[in-house]
């Protein structure tokens, strides 16, 4: 059985936690051990593409002036608004995750994890290729919450969180979010472009829960949901990859 490290990070500054990410992706080149890290972010913050631009669709005079943190991914992806959620980041190989080699990308192997993370907690999620209207509603935005694609994870038609990846050859990176509660009102005084209608297309967990379990229950949840979905264990490893 394959093992799969753990890491739980303490909640960190947008650099941090994207730094850090780039160093679980870079290790994993180097030793092929595949790691699943769960964090948290100690302030509002934004994260962008890497083959985004900050300025594009993003106030960042307004984001110096209030505080608000702003870091690049090694990612692709659009503009992903980071606050109370669980995080997480995947370093793995195609074969750890029993995804066809000679498929290039299987964004339905790489997320079941997730569809049955959302199951486990009682909710009905889907792929949003699987859910009706699917056609009339699908369409891409700069900001990722806003998007509409076919492999984005939809509860009642509405998308949950989001995920971006990166890959070479063989070894994938992917990290996402997993959204708690979102206030969009906040986040549209950061990100103009942000969908009038955006509840109506968006949810969270607080949305959708009629009792909110506790963060070490989501994560636990989540553990487990990696593991059966892979047929992997997981070891859990303290250790931490760059200084603050």
């Amino acid at each position: 059985m394959k093992t799969f490290r753990l890491i739980r990070s303490q909640p960190g500054t947008a650099a941090y936690n994207m730094a850090l990410d780039e160093n679980i992706y870079l290790r994993y080149l180097e030793d092929g051990i595949p790691v699943l890290r769960l964090y948290s972010w100690e302030a509002p913050s934004i994260t962008y593409g890497i083959s985004q631009h900050a300025q594009n669709g993003i106030d960042l005079k307004r984001c110096n002036r209030d505080g608000l943190q702003i870091a690049q991914r090694i990612t692709g992806g659009g503009v992903l608004f980071h606050h109370h959620e669980l995080t997480y980041s995947l370093a793995c190989s195609k074969e750890d995750i029993g995804e066809d080699k000679n498929v290039f990308v299987s964004y339905r192997q790489i997320c079941a994890f997730l569809v049955y993370f959302y199951k486990s907690i009682g909710l009905n999620a889907s792929f949003a290729l699987e859910a009706d209207g699917f056609k009339n509603n699908s369409r891409p935005h700069q900001l990722c919450s806003a998007a509409h694609e076919k492999y984005d994870i939809v509860i009642g038609g509405r998308k949950i969180g989001g995920n971006a990846q990166k890959r070479r050859r063989q070894a994938i990176f992917q990290h996402g979010s997993i959204p708690i509660s979102v206030d969009w009102e906040f986040l549209r005084r950061y990100v103009p472009s942000l969908p009038v209608d955006i509840s109506s297309v968006a949810t969270s967990l607080a949305e959708e829960l009629a009792v909110m379990p506790d963060r070490q229950f989501l994560e636990q949840r989540l553990i487990d949901a990696l593991a059966y979905t892979y047929g992997v264990s997981i070891e859990e490893e303290v250790e931490e990859l760059i200084g603050h």
